[in-house]
């Protein structure tokens, strides 16, 4: 036979092809298509995205909102009943506020863009629906500022168009165009693809490299034929790499061959200083400190707590302050259509943020008792922090001896005896 396959009559015996040779043009074809993969697969695939996004848009979600009434005296009131309160709750009869609020942060961090669709119909109270960006077909637009309505098809493909005075829709920057924005996911394309490539390799090495790393070497002049070495590859392949019945075990080796151990380490690669780049940049790329999302290398207590600080302020601060306008700018204008007037007047929506820059109990009573100048709770009200009932006239707020409000009567020390004379 091999003198026929030396004369071409019989095609030469090729072995089959290796794992990595099969997977090679597969990973290389992910990473020539990582500019035309789509941003769904790209949050679905790279952790590092997903992390940053995730946690944005938990941290936006996850803080209370609230509506207030403003009052004639510049004071104002909390609103605790009623259809927009309820809506602070929930915004719809199968979602909750929160859930429609973590939806449109995350569209806005892949997409630069969300959608809601506001429907109320009469004596019901007003809903909220978010529109996936993939529902999108089309954009009809009055002139090149006013958008008419939408044209949609849902996961089904059925099509159907809302007017845009039903529609809640904000978007980004782009300097090409004035009707989208610019994903951040534009400028992270080539990151990510590192990490595809850096993963790629990890899978490669341990899912087909011996885990004895080395290379072996034999004396130039022994004679070793193509079926003898074919032969101790294919027994090396199957025994020592992968899974095989002697991977981790000491290898035998034939007469002549010697083995030097060879192994690129995570230090070696950087693998640690790489992943950690591609974390920071992400996380740079949406205006988060890396601290907050787990690179604590020079993390400290105070540091930490000044990095939460800054959070609610530079970081997610533009995104709060957009979700308060729209609410107040466009929600509440749509809903006054339809609702009465004295659930609507002077009405505002604000975020809680006190609850997430609140400080601890010891920092906030020391700070509160300075600036009251004096005892600031009841006794009754600290009893009930400490589940304990409440004693008769524990409502009263105690008042030192030693300190008085403007305007009040000084209280005199009582006498119970006259002092003594001395004796002369």
């Amino acid at each position: 036979m091999g003198v026929l396959q030396r004369l071409g009559i019989l095609p030469t015996t090729l072995t089959p092809p290796t794992p990595e040779e099969l997977s090679g043009p597969i990973y290389g074809a992910l990473s020539m298509q990582m500019k035309d993969l789509p941003v769904e697969e790209l949050w679905e695939q790279q952790p590092h995205l997903r992390t940053v996004t995730d946690f944005i848009a938990r941290s936006v979600s996850s803080t209370g909102l609230h509506v207030y009434r403003r009052m004639e005296d510049g004071g104002r009131e909390r609103v605790r009943s009623g259809w927009l309160a309820d809506l602070c709750k929930k915004s719809s009869k199968s979602s909750l506020m929160s859930s429609l609020i973590y939806r449109a942060v995350m569209d806005y961090c892949l997409y630069d863009e969300w959608i809601w669709y506001v429907t109320q119909r009469e004596d019901q109270a007003p809903e909220i629906l978010p529109i996936p960006h993939h529902w999108v077909h089309s954009t009809r637009w009055e002139d090149p500022w006013t958008m008419k309505s939408l044209v949609l098809a849902d996961e089904r493909g059925r099509p159907f168009e809302i007017p845009a005075d039903r529609i809640i829709r904000q978007h980004g920057y782009s300097p090409h165009s004035l009707a989208n924005g610019t994903s951040a996911i534009t400028a992270l394309r080539e990151t990510l693809q590192e990490q595809l490539e850096s993963a790629a390799y990890r899978a490669q090495l341990w899912r087909n490299g011996p885990r004895l790393g080395g290379i072996i070497t034999r004396p130039k002049d022994v004679k070793w034929d193509d079926t003898a070495r074919n032969r101790f590859k294919r027994s090396w392949s199957s025994q020592y790499s992968g899974r095989g019945s002697g991977a981790g075990g000491v290898p035998v080796l034939e007469d002549g061959m010697d083995f030097k151990a060879f192994h690129l380490k995570a230090d070696d690669e950087k693998v640690v200083e790489v992943t950690k780049l591609s974390l920071q940049t992400v996380a740079s790329a949406f205006h988060i400190n890396p601290t907050m999302v787990g690179l604590l290398d020079n993390a400290n207590y105070s540091n930490v707590r000044e990095f939460r600080k800054s959070l609610y302020g530079d970081s997610l601060g533009p995104v709060i302050k957009q979700l308060e306008d729209v609410l107040n700018e466009f929600l509440i204008p749509m809903l006054a259509e339809t609702m009465p007037a004295e659930d609507t007047d002077g009405v505002y929506f604000e975020f809680n943020l006190d609850e997430k820059l609140r400080a601890s109990f010891e920092e906030k009573a020391a700070v509160t008792s300075t600036a009251v100048g004096g005892p600031w709770m009841a006794p009754n009200e600290a009893r009930a922090m400490n589940n304990m009932p409440a004693i008769e006239g524990g409502d009263d707020l105690l008042r030192p001896l030693n300190v008085s409000a403007a305007g009040a009567p000084e209280i005199e020390p009582t006498v119970d005896d006259p002092p003594k004379e001395e004796a002369t």
